[in-house]
């Protein structure tokens, strides 16, 4: 199972644009056990994919963007390897996948955000799940899910809010909370709160090439523009180093 973490690192690293790279998800076919009910199901693997650049949200883009998840008959999403699941975990999400609730869950929100009921199920607190809200904000994108966005959106916005709090250092953790509650503003047409969360930001901390300026500043564009839509994150070109 490939899982791709959001980091800004990966910006910093250059993951734009692979214009000569394979542009396709490889799957394979595999039989799986259901972690909560034992239940065997016909599913896929993951042999390779691509991703060509990432949005201003994190969001890969390419092949990438839309990579299968394993979802059991009964509508368990596993969200790990199915064999680290452990008794006490299975103990507490048997009940939650045979409630009503969680079954109408199914037609109701998105793959992403069952997963966020079934980690809530297990303790966690939302801080933990601010990708995976974010996550569910991005699949939210099609007409079966609309309606719903917007409050993937803001419990996303909430989560980052708690992480950014529960943070002792500004480090890339702190930053990568506070540009991704400007993004979510920004994306719910919120675009003077965006703006005043980016002009909160202490940039001053930043070197001139930290990656996080053009996010911040990519994000303030948009915005001042009062455009919505998500949007591709673009590195600024940066000078060459003078040898004289």
């Amino acid at each position: 199972m490939i899982r791709l973490t959001p980091s800004l690192a990966l910006l910093a690293a250059g993951a734009l644009c692979i214009p000569f790279a394979a542009t396709a998800t490889t799957l394979y076919p595999l039989e799986r056990t259901c972690p909560v009910g034992g239940e065997k199901y016909a599913s896929v693997g993951i042999g390779s994919t691509t991703q060509l650049g990432m949005r201003l949200d994190l969001r890969p883009m390419g092949p990438a963007a839309n990579l299968p998840t394993p979802v059991c008959p009964n509508g368990f999403v596993v969200f790990k390897d199915e064999t680290r699941f452990t008794e006490a975990e299975i103990a507490k999400l048997t009940p939650l996948v045979a409630s009503d609730a969680f079954q109408r869950a199914r037609q109701e929100h998105t793959e992403a955000y069952r997963v966020v009921l079934e980690r809530r199920a297990l303790g966690e607190d939302d801080a933990a799940l601010a990708f995976v809200l974010l996550k569910a904000a991005w699949e939210a994108e099609t007409a079966d899910f609309a309606q719903q966005r917007d409050r993937y959106l803001q419990e996303a916005f909430d989560a980052f809010t708690e992480r950014s709090k529960a943070a002792t250092a500004h480090d890339d953790a702190w930053w990568t909370s506070g540009l991704m509650r400007a993004e979510i503003e920004r994306q719910r047409g919120h675009f003077d709160a965006a703006v005043a969360l980016l002009d909160a930001l202490p940039q001053d901390e930043l070197a001139q090439d930290d990656v996080k300026r053009d996010v911040a500043d990519q994000i303030r564009r948009h915005a001042d523009a009062a455009d919505a839509a998500p949007a591709r994150f673009e590195r600024k070109p940066r000078a060459e180093p003078n040898d004289d």
